[in-house]
């Protein structure tokens, strides 16, 4: 299966990994939703306002590990 990544999405992705906050998991690019899922999967998610977020950290080590399997 080929995703289309655009560049915009590639940005996304950089912006995403210099988080210090937590990041709403609705700020995920559509193209890596699924790469999201998976790697997440078992992790530990929290919510901040109702919004279910991911920790900066390990969102950090999800775009290296995304970048690692594009590149």
């Amino acid at each position: 299966m080929e995703i289309l990544i655009t560049r915009t999405d590639i940005l996304d992705l950089a912006k995403l990994s210099e988080s210090k906050e937590f990041v709403p998991v609705s700020d995920i690019p559509t193209p890596f939703k699924t790469d999201f899922d998976l790697y997440f999967f078992g992790k530990t998610l929290t919510t901040e306002n109702d919004v279910l977020c991911a920790y900066p950290h390990d969102i950090k080590s999800w775009v290296r590990f995304v970048f690692n399997k594009y590149s």
